[in-house]
């Protein structure tokens, strides 16, 4: 089976329609390497043709949807250890990403694959956060240095099943990423009495619009993060609705706005979200969508279509890039870090058009 063939009818399956004549080692490939698999489980069993799924098929799925469950009880066991020591510093620190999603309905079955734990603070925090960290036992894995990186340090422990990563801004361009009072677009949620806040669902589709098309670059390499594209959708129908008007009026720039509607449209009609039809609508960013799709189903196409792409976008990345100065300097600073070289945008772009793991 060809990769769209195979992306589509895995597409239906995630909408609860398991396709006839589904070819479920296709599906299969394609669920485990975007770690979507426990939430194609999920949608499956609860669907009207669930028997339609081979027995070796449902054992599977149940048993990885099984491990996943208790993979993400230790994750939320972990992220209250942490939440415990920067609370007792005076730390409320923002949820983001996966943990996100899982504490904006803590109290629902959840099904998604968590790689890892993302905790935001302020920058004035970042070494109080790290010294509490570590006096909790948390040892230190990696340190990033400087005030323009998103994550300054990731921390584990022996017996964890993932990461913390501790972010001092959200992934995506320095001052594109922030949010002016940040504060104000986020509820608090407690963990067992234990203090976080979690930015509302337009902020969080925001951020995962940022992380996935400019910082991990899949606008020019055409990939996509299903697992973002699920939860989209799950964010699309939650009784709190998305407010989007505010998700458009976070986009600084032309660019980030074609990136936004380009994924939105994936997330309609690849994980079945729910948006309002002015944000799927215009001509460029279905064009833009249909890339991204030739993209996936020809890999050959990859880098043709990604240099197609960019010089489609020549006009929109001009201002974007002059923008992105303009806020590199408003959040970094005058003496903010100098721009890339010719060397680091040909490592750049290596990183952008190789497919990492997770990715479809």
């Amino acid at each position: 089976m060809n990769r769209q063939a195979a992306l589509t009818q895995l597409s239906a399956c995630l909408q609860g329609q398991v396709p006839p004549g589904a070819d479920w080692m296709a599906m299969l490939d394609l669920a485990n390497r975007s770690l979507a698999t426990a939430q194609l489980c999920t949608a499956v069993m609860a669907s009207s043709s669930a028997g339609a799924v081979p027995d070796d098929v449902r054992v599977f799925l149940l048993d990885v949807q099984s491990r996943n469950r208790e993979r993400n009880r230790r994750l939320v066991e972990q992220l209250k250890d942490a939440l415990r020591a920067l609370n007792a510093v005076g730390i409320e620190p923002v949820l983001l990403k996966g943990i996100a999603l899982w504490a904006s309905r803590p109290d629902e079955t959840f099904d998604r694959i968590l790689a890892d734990i993302d905790l935001l603070v302020r920058s004035s925090e970042v070494e109080r956060a790290v010294a509490a960290l570590r006096n909790a036992g948390f040892a230190l894995t990696a340190r990033y240095p400087g005030n323009d990186v998103h994550v300054v340090a990731e921390f584990g422990r022996s017996d964890d099943v993932g990461l913390i990563d501790l972010h001092q801004r959200p992934p995506g361009p320095p001052g594109l990423a922030e949010i002016d009072n940040l504060s104000a677009y986020c509820t608090p949620v407690s963990v067992d009495g234990l203090r976080a806040i979690c930015p509302l669902s337009a902020v969080q589709i925001f951020f995962l619009v940022l992380h996935d098309q400019l910082h991990d670059g899949d606008y020019w390499r055409g990939g996509f993060d299903l697992r973002h594209l699920v939860d989209i959708a799950s964010l699309s129908k939650a009784p709190d609705s998305v407010d989007w008007g505010l998700l458009e009026r976070l986009c600084a720039t032309g660019l980030v706005r074609n990136a936004l509607e380009s994924q939105l449209i994936a997330a309609e009609r690849i994980a079945g979200a729910v948006i309002p039809s002015h944000l799927t609508s215009r001509r460029w960013a279905q064009l833009q969508h249909w890339r991204h799709i030739m993209q996936f189903s020809y890999p050959w196409a990859t880098v043709p279509l990604a240099v197609g792409g960019a010089i489609s976008e020549s006009v929109t990345l001009l201002s974007h890039r002059a923008e992105n100065r303009v806020g590199r300097r408003r959040v970094l600073g005058a003496y903010s870090p100098r721009g890339l070289t010719a060397s680091d945008r040909v490592r750049r772009l290596r990183r952008i058009l190789s497919s990492p793991p997770g990715k479809i």
